[in-house]
């Protein structure tokens, strides 16, 4: 689930040993900095959507602070799928295979066959002590793999704070640690002057930069924020909502449907699905779509179980004791 964003951190925190061969991309990303940290100064302030939407995105929203959830947050469950067999390995071998087997190292004797062990039967229990030996090694080596969904928090977190007007990013270290910025440092991937956006049906993400430029901080930061979009027209609606949320409060908007914090396990069941969401809504319930759905749908309930797996494997989002403070203040810090 982490994957983009440990991979984006590692990007923008490249040190020039590190990116040799993309010296003149890093210039063009940089010159792309500074125009859009002046063109899109004061965007906060300019209105992009007639109909602000929460766009399945908020976690909580009261009148101090709004919880925004991030884009991957369906990504996940591969992780802990490509490595079952390995995980399943290391539990089943040491309590169903290897006690039984190991008693002949101390008895001479297979229980099972009430005879005495040969040379091969020595042979074959160290060869699978062996076995799980390597498969803990590559468990260890495979690890920070494994932590990208499991045995971590279980969602990234961004707060809103209109009353400090400050975002605070809560997440793992690996994928670029807690942060705090001013509001108004935030560029966001709309264009306040091209409001002129369609329904049709496609995956959107919408990014905030806080460029370094503006921010003051040694590097650039990138959130990708809220559920998987369905198009752009859902995307300017989810900024005008935050946009509204710290400009105007919440009174200026419709109710969010709010996300709940428990991983049920029908929520589970939507993340496969929205990877095909936007294809049948453009054929409903065609043929050709019909039996692409009954096609896949063994590889979606799949998915969805290894996505509950590993969000039941994660612990609640925690906010360190100065941050929970300062984020949920009613006042300027």
């Amino acid at each position: 689930m982490y994957f983009i964003e440990w991979l984006m951190r590692r990007t923008l925190t490249a040190s020039k040993k590190d990116i040799t061969g993309f010296e003149g991309d890093m210039k063009q990303f940089e010159k792309a900095t500074e125009k859009y940290g002046k063109q899109y100064r004061g965007m906060q302030e300019r209105q992009v959507s007639d109909a602000p939407s929460d766009a399945r995105s908020i976690y909580r929203m009261n009148d101090t602070y709004m919880d925004v959830r991030t884009f991957f947050d369906e990504w996940r469950g591969g992780v802990l799928l490509g490595l079952s067999p390995l995980l399943l390995g290391l539990i089943i071998f040491p309590v169903l295979v290897l006690p039984g087997l190991t008693s002949i190292l101390f008895t001479g004797v297979v229980a099972e066959a009430g005879r005495a062990a040969s040379f091969g039967d020595y042979i074959g229990v160290v060869g699978l002590w062996s076995i799980w030996f390597v498969m803990v090694a590559a468990f260890i080596y495979l690890f920070w793999i494994f932590r990208m969904e499991c045995l971590v928090q279980r969602h990234i977190v961004v707060r809103f704070n209109r009353k400090t007007r400050k975002i605070y990013i809560n997440r793992p270290n690996f994928a670029g640690g807690n942060r705090v910025y001013d509001w108004d440092d935030v560029v966001a991937s709309v264009d306040p002057d091209d409001q002129v956006v369609t329904k049709k049906r496609k995956r959107e993400i919408l990014m905030l930069f806080l460029f370094k430029q503006r921010t003051g901080a040694e590097y650039h930061d990138v959130v990708f924020l809220g559920a998987p979009l369905r198009s752009d027209h859902e995307l300017y609606a989810l900024w005008e909502y935050i946009r509204r949320y710290m400009e105007e409060g919440p009174a200026s908007l419709p109710n969010p449907k709010c996300i709940p914090s428990f991983p049920w396990p029908w929520r589970s069941l939507l993340a496969p699905w929205s990877f095909l969401e936007n294809k049948w809504a453009a054929a409903p319930w065609s043929p050709g779509m019909i039996a692409l759905v009954m096609i896949v749908s063994p590889l979606m309930l799949i998915h969805a179980v290894a996505h509950w797996c590993s969000l039941l494997l994660c612990w609640p989002t925690y906010w360190p004791r100065q941050l929970r403070r300062e984020s949920t203040a009613s006042g300027p810090v």
